[in-house]
């Protein structure tokens, strides 16, 4: 959750002028200056932003030009689930207008989607970008080795290996720190 002092956690939007999005019950809402907004009430001048924030990802443009059975308001609506779905530490906008990077979402659709990867983004951290594998792990990462490596079908050694290059690409040192990532980021 946004820290809007440094005493409290609170979703960003909530007490200030930053902006963030969420998606409930398959519904997209936004929350800015204290109030909830259905995807239908955001202000205009958030979705400007967000429309320019699309056009610089020409990547997450042609997927969702290639999506089927969307109309101008889906493909806002879609950019804002695959990018911005989850709730995080960090506001989608800032309360100076500057959108921050895409977080994870577990939309239901990950590893399946033919636009992964393209409209949704690769989660980024300190010291680069986690594999689809390596997100896989952190999501069970409050687990045993051995049940993580029983739940993905790969041998304890594998899931090790990807603890590894997750703590060297977040700069964390333990799986407690790992989980507790993972928590505040809506991971797991």
């Amino acid at each position: 959750m946004y820290n809007a002092t440094k005493n409290s956690r609170l979703i960003a939007g909530l007490v200030d002028k930053a902006v963030e999005f969420f998606v409930h019950k398959n519904e997209v809402y936004c929350v800015h200056d204290g109030r909830s907004y259905s995807f239908e009430e955001i202000p205009q001048w958030i979705i400007d932003i967000v429309e320019m924030d699309m056009l610089k990802h020409p990547e997450a443009l042609k997927a969702l030009a290639q999506w089927e059975n969307l109309d101008n308001d889906d493909h806002i609506r879609q950019y804002i689930i695959c990018r911005f779905g989850g709730i995080d530490d960090e506001p989608d906008i800032d309360t100076k207008g500057e959108v921050h990077e895409a977080e994870y979402f577990d939309c239901g659709l990950r590893g399946t989607c033919r636009h992964e990867g393209k409209l949704c983004t690769a989660f980024k951290v300190s010291n680069g970008y986690l594999t689809k594998m390596e997100l896989a792990v952190l999501k069970l990462i409050n687990l045993a080795d051995k049940l993580i490596a029983d739940h993905m079908c790969i041998s304890v050694d594998t899931v090790i290996t990807h603890q590894q290059n997750i703590r060297t690409k977040t700069g964390l040192k333990s799986k407690v720190e790992l989980a507790i990532f993972a928590q505040k980021k809506g991971i797991i």
